[in-house]
């Protein structure tokens, strides 16, 4: 009995840890979909009467000052501790969104979503250098899949309670929504999240006599790949409410009740299948995830029926939910942990550089030639990112190849220890 009690506790103590770090990914989440769909779509167009392109321009202030911020606040964690650098992230939204409803104005709007921006700047290298630092290899992608279930269920949440909100009640209880998710956030990760010790360096191999500054090919491949990732990802996202609207002819509260069958059987399947990449590796799962994802998003260009495009929106948010823990979980093997917050906050700077390029592009793609045209061009970016893993892959088949030749005919002059 006492032997199944010393077992059982490190299983349920990593489960509480599991699920607190859920919580807060879900509830900061929660609030970036109220802000995306709800206010950009559709109280930056239809209370404040700004075109069509600034729903683009408030998404790429946002990305931008994102991208501008990751790395010096990846640096910042490393410094200073992850909870406290989380703590500040999350702490400078919640005075940006009260300012944002105050002064009703595009401009103010554009500025204070820069703010926002920054907040998650601040945020998420933080968060995923502790993840990283509290979960062994073995489970970081079960561990990063977990986290993206919490990921996807706040922003459906999230959307589902902003949409109706802003249909049926006031935009006022829109904002308030949104700062209410980021208090509890900033109390979870206030009282649920502590300041652990690092992985010991021999297993993070940080003894490597090299620059920790300098971008090693793993971490370059791996910025490449995100970037054109969150390209074919972020390229439609500003035409979401026009594409609604404009060719569907539907109310995004009507869409947003059509979600919770089809979203709940992906849950499953993506359940049922979270440990793919810790069992056959880490690239499998991205190109199968982004080959799903393009032809998911081409395919709604096709389609008029909501009830179609809802199952086709729910199966690209499956394929992105198998690729992205993938890519994160791969992103962590990369990294050291006693640069492990500036790494990923360069990565995550490229992942907002992405998302910014891509928001504001698609915006005056869609303002130019229509709603539809920027859902082609994601498709047609993310097969350039399936394209560029599967030439990577072949490099390291090869690479792998010639290293065993030359062990084989000359052993002796093989190094052995870490590269």
């Amino acid at each position: 009995m006492f032997l199944a009690r010393t077992i059982a506790a490190p299983a349920l103590a990593e489960r509480a840890r599991l699920l607190r770090l859920s919580a807060v990914v879900f509830v900061w989440q929660a609030f970036v979909g109220i802000y995306f769909l709800s206010l950009v779509q559709q109280y930056l167009p239809q209370a404040l009467h700004a075109g069509l392109a600034y729903s683009g321009y408030a998404m790429a202030s946002y990305g931008i000052a994102r991208f501008i911020a990751q790395t010096p606040a990846g640096w910042m964690s490393d410094r200073i501790g992850r909870r406290v650098t989380m703590l500040i992230g999350v702490a400078i939204s919640v005075p940006a969104l009260w300012l944002m409803m105050l002064v009703p104005d595009e401009k103010a709007f554009l500025a204070f979503s820069a703010v926002l921006g920054i907040g998650a700047a601040v945020m998420w290298p933080a968060f995923m250098a502790h993840v990283g630092e509290t979960t062994p290899h073995g489970r970081r992608n079960r561990t990063m899949s977990l986290l993206n279930i919490a990921q996807m269920a706040g922003l459906g949440i999230g959307t589902f309670l902003g949409v109706l909100l802003a249909d049926y009640v006031t935009y006022g209880a829109v904002f308030w929504l949104c700062i209410g998710f980021n208090a509890l956030a900033l109390l979870m990760v206030a009282r649920g999240i502590d300041d652990r010790p690092r992985e010991a360096p021999a297993r993070e191999h940080v003894h490597r006599a090299v620059d920790p500054f300098l971008w090693t090919p793993s971490v370059r491949v791996l910025a490449v790949i995100v970037l054109f990732l969150t390209l074919g990802t972020s390229l439609h996202t500003p035409m979401i409410g026009a594409y609604t609207h404009e060719v569907l002819r539907v109310k995004m509260s009507h869409m947003a009740i059509l979600f919770p069958l089809p979203a709940a059987v992906a849950g499953l399947l993506f359940w049922r299948y979270s440990r793919i990449a810790d069992r056959f590796g880490r690239m499998l799962p991205l190109v199968a995830g982004l080959l799903v994802a393009a032809t998911s998003i081409f395919a709604l260009t096709l389609t008029r029926s909501p009830w179609i495009v809802v199952n086709l929106v729910v199966l690209a948010g499956l394929a992105y939910a198998i690729s992205i823990p993938a890519w994160a979980a791969a992103a962590l093997d990369a990294t050291d942990a006693c640069s492990r917050g500036v790494w990923l906050g360069a990565l995550t700077a490229v992942q907002g550089f992405g998302v910014a390029g891509g928001q504001a592009l698609g915006g005056v793609i869609g303002g130019v030639w229509g709603p539809l045209a920027p859902f082609k061009i994601a498709a047609l970016l993310l097969m350039v990112a399936l394209v560029l893993i599967i030439a990577h892959q072949q490099m390291q088949t090869r690479r792998g190849r010639r290293r065993i030749d030359v062990s084989n005919m000359a052993p002796a002059l093989v190094p052995i220890g870490p590269e």
